[in-house]
């Protein structure tokens, strides 16, 4: 895997460094770079975005890199090839800059306005806030699947979580350990920080309706939302054990010190 890295931030530090993984992503990425920018300008919240380029086959690189080079916040980091979102999320991680990190999808299904509020929930004194969908943006198949998904969370794991994989999160930058969040896969990030004893809350966000391109996981029409679907079914399932399993270990494992009891 070869990686390079297009841009550098000028000027003040960034409070907060949005990371949006991208995969044939060209007719969304200007809009979301613009509207992510706006949306935080507004709020006065200095920042900067890294567009992490997945291997795209379309022209999301050429896009994103001419982002970069009119746009000082804008950082591009190109994977050089299909990696998955889990990794590319890591890369961006790595190279994020701000006190807060956030993770936010680039096919604009999320509103920008959201990450506003989940950073201002931090103040709180909270660790790390998830968003929780609404799913009016899905159809039935796949809904059906997140939220069976999510009650086999809350039962295993014994905590309340409404939405593990919701791809809208905001974390302090000490409990975004690139090295180990991702240890299980992108759907278990949550509870494995939980399970490590961070402080953290819910934000319910509105899901919208994709308008240009398509999922890259479910394919609605096709048995259990394809094959791409099932591999995807099958491989969180082996990590969701892999984590149960490891829980005890996981627990004593914090990255910032002792902890309070988390409360959702």
């Amino acid at each position: 895997m070869g990686i390079t890295e297009i841009g550098e931030m000028k000027g003040h530090t960034p409070l907060v460094s949005v990371v949006v993984p991208c995969f044939n992503e060209q007719d969304n990425i200007q809009d979301c770079v613009d509207q992510i920018a706006a949306v935080l300008r507004a709020a006065q919240i200095p920042y900067e975005i890294l567009v992490v380029n997945d291997g795209s086959t379309d022209d999301t690189l050429g896009r994103a890199h001419s982002l970069s080079m009119s746009n000082s916040y804008v950082r591009v980091v190109d994977l050089g090839e299909n990696c998955g979102k889990t990794i590319a999320l890591k890369e961006g991680v790595r190279r994020a800059r701000g006190d807060i990190v956030a993770f936010f999808d680039a096919d604009l299904q999320y509103s920008p306005k959201d990450l506003v509020i989940m950073i201002a929930r931090l103040d709180d004194g909270l660790d790390f806030v998830n968003g929780t969908r609404d799913y009016n943006g899905y159809g039935a198949s796949r809904t059906a699947f997140s939220r069976l998904y999510n009650r086999m969370v809350r039962f295993l794991f014994r905590m309340e979580l409404r939405d593990s994989n919701c791809g809208i999160k905001v974390l302090r930058r000490e409990v975004a350990d690139a090295e180990t969040i991702f240890s299980y896969g992108l759907p278990l990030v949550v509870p494995l920080l939980k399970i490590r004893g961070f402080e953290s809350t819910e934000v319910p966000v509105t899901l919208h309706e994709r308008k240009n391109g398509e999922s890259k996981y479910f394919q609605d029409g096709h048995f259990l939302g394809g094959s791409r679907n099932i591999r995807d079914i099958t491989y969180h399932s082996i990590m969701l054990l892999n984590l149960l399993a490891h829980s005890p270990f996981e627990s004593m494992r914090q990255n910032n010190g002792p902890r309070k009891n988390v409360s959702s």
